[in-house]
C-alpha cells in the first residue's frame, strides 16, 4: 500500500446480513467510523424477498418474532412501527398429518386431552414427567423428550415442530442449545411441567410480523440509512493481525486495517479466511442443512381442504415430499392477490438430502401431486418461484458447548474481534438483531 491511510479504517463488518446492517445502524447513529463489507451485491443475506406476480415471496425467513427489547427498539428507531403488519388472528391454526390428513394442533390444554393426536398410553406417560430427575448433562432433544414425555411424544409433535425451524435431526440436536427455554426450566425446577406451572403468568407468546412488501422492507430501510458505509462485491479472502490490529485482503488486492473488527458471515465462510488455526477446525464443526424453498401461488377457491392457519409440519413416517408448508397468505393476507393463495414448501434438511438429489421438475411433479392430495385441489399453479439455499441453516449440534467456549476463548485472545451470527446465539432474525445491539454498545 502506497498510501496506507486511506484503507485504514476504526472498525470493520464482514457481512451485510441483518447482523451487520443492525450493527452498522446503530455504530452510524453514533458517528463512529466504521465499513461493511459485502461479497454480493445486495443486502439483507438470509432476508430476500421477491414479488412474483403479485405474490410476496420470502426465500429466507417469513416472519420475525418481537421476542426482545432489540427488536422493539430498532422498529420504533427506524419509525416503522406504522409499517409492521401481524398476523391474521383468525387463523392461528397450526396442523400436522395423521392418516394422510391435515389435523389441528390442539390449542389448550384440554382441546389436547380430548384429541387423539397422541395414543392413551402416550398421554398418560406425559403426566409421568414430574418423577423424572432432572439431567446432569446437556442430551440430545430427541433423548431428553423421550426421557421426559416419551417417544412417541417426540415423534409426533417435538420432531415435526423442530424440523420446521432447523431441518435437521433431532437426535444431535443440543436442547441446551436448540431450546434454551425447555432446558432452563428443567434445570431450575427439576420438571418441565411443573416449571411451566410456576411460570405460567410470565409465559406470554411472542407476536410475530411481516412488512407491506416482506422482510426486506426491513433490511431496505436500514441500507438507506448506512448505504455509504457498504462495500458491495467485495469478497473477504484473507484475515490477518498485526500487533494490535487486523488486516482484511478484499478480493486477493484491497488490503484495509481496523483495530475493531466484526465478522457476521457463515462460520463455514469465516473457517476459510481466518488467521487461527485452532479457530479454523472449530468452525468447521458447524454443519448447515440445505434448504429448498419453492413457493406456489394456487387459486383460492379451488382449495377444497380447511388451510385457514400458519401452515402443516411433517414427520418421517408420514413419508411425504416436504418438510412443512407455510400457508402465507393466510397468515398474512397481503401477500398475494385477494382470490388467490400463496404457500411456501420446504424441502431437504437431513432428512431429504437425498431427495434435493431429484432432477428439479421430477421432483416440481412430485411435490405438487402431495399437496393437491392434502389439500385436496384441483386448480391451476399460478406462479412458481423456488430458490435452493446449499448450506441453509446451521445446526446447533452436541458439540455446540465446545464450540461457543472456543469463540469466546478466541475472542479473549484478541481484543475488540467479535464473531456474530446465525450460529452462535440463535439462528432467528430477533436473535441476530439483539446480539448486534448488545455488540454496538461495547464498541
Amino acid at each position: 500500500m502506497n498510501n496506507k491511510s486511506l484503507n485504514e479504517v476504526g472498525t470493520i463488518i464482514l457481512g451485510a446480513g441483518i447482523s451487520g446492517l443492525t450493527l452498522g445502524y446503530y455504530l452510524n447513529k453514533r458517528d463512529k467510523d466504521f465499513l461493511v463489507f459485502e461479497s454480493s451485491k445486495y443486502v439483507g443475506g438470509n432476508i430476500s424477498t421477491r414479488n412474483k406476480k403479485g405474490f410476496i415471496c420470502e426465500n429466507g425467513p417469513n416472519t420475525v418474532l418481537i421476542n426482545n427489547e432489540s427488536v422493539r427498539d430498532i422498529i420504533s428507531d427506524l419509525k416503522i412501527k406504522n409499517d409492521v403488519i401481524y398476523p391474521n388472528k383468525n387463523n392461528n391454526k397450526r396442523f400436522l398429518i395423521k392418516n394422510g390428513k391435515l389435523i389441528k394442533i390442539p390449542q389448550s390444554f384440554g382441546q389436547f386431552i380430548k384429541s387423539n393426536i397422541l395414543s392413551l398410553s402416550a398421554k398418560i406417560r406425559i403426566f409421568f414427567e414430574i418423577f423424572i430427575k432432572k439431567s446432569e448433562n446437556s442430551l440430545s432433544v430427541y433423548d431428553f423428550f423421550k426421557k421426559r414425555f416419551g417417544k412417541e411424544f417426540h415423534d409426533v409433535l417435538i420432531e415435526p415442530f423442530l424440523t420446521g425451524v432447523y431441518a435437521g435431526n433431532t437426535r444431535k440436536m443440543s436442547i441446551k442449545h436448540v431450546l434454551k427455554k425447555i432446558w432452563q426450566v428443567e434445570q431450575n425446577y427439576g420438571s418441565v411441567i411443573l416449571g411451566f406451572i410456576k411460570k405460567k403468568s410470565k409465559n406470554i407468546t411472542p407476536k410475530s410480523f411481516n412488512f407491506k412488501n416482506g422482510l426486506s422492507d426491513l433490511t431496505n430501510k436500514i441500507y438507506q440509512k448506512i448505504k455509504d458505509k457498504i462495500r458491495f462485491n467485495s469478497k473477504i479472502t484473507s484475515i490477518s493481525k498485526i500487533e494490535n490490529l487486523y488486516e482484511i485482503t478484499v478480493n486477493n488486492d484491497i488490503k484495509y486495517r481496523c483495530s475493531k473488527l466484526i465478522c457476521t458471515i457463515p462460520a463455514y465462510a469465516l473457517s476459510e479466511i481466518i488467521f487461527d488455526e485452532k479457530l479454523s477446525q472449530t468452525l468447521k464443526k458447524i454443519s448447515y442443512c440445505p434448504i429448498y424453498v419453492l413457493h406456489l401461488g394456487l387459486e383460492k377457491q379451488k382449495i377444497k381442504n380447511d388451510i385457514s392457519g400458519f401452515g402443516v409440519l411433517t414427520k418421517p413416517s408420514d413419508n411425504k415430499s416436504f418438510l412443512g408448508i407455510i400457508f402465507n397468505s393466510r397468515i398474512f393476507p397481503h401477500l398475494a392477490p385477494s382470490d388467490k393463495d400463496l404457500m411456501t414448501v420446504m424441502v431437504g434438511g437431513t432428512r431429504q438430502e437425498q431427495l434435493l438429489k431429484t432432477e428439479k421438475d421430477l421432483l416440481f411433479d412430485k411435490i405438487v401431486r402431495d399437496i393437491r392430495k392434502l389439500i385436496s385441489y384441483d386448480g391451476r399453479i399460478i406462479m412458481k418461484h423456488d430458490f435452493l439455499w446449499e448450506k441453509g441453516i446451521p445446526q446447533y449440534e452436541l458439540d455446540h458447548d465446545y464450540i461457543i467456549n472456543e469463540i469466546k476463548n478466541f475472542e479473549k485472545k484478541n481484543k475488540d474481534f467479535h464473531i456474530m451470527g446465525n450460529y452462535v446465539n440463535g439462528i432467528s432474525v430477533s436473535d441476530c438483531i439483539e446480539k448486534a445491539s448488545v455488540v454496538s454498545k461495547i464498541l
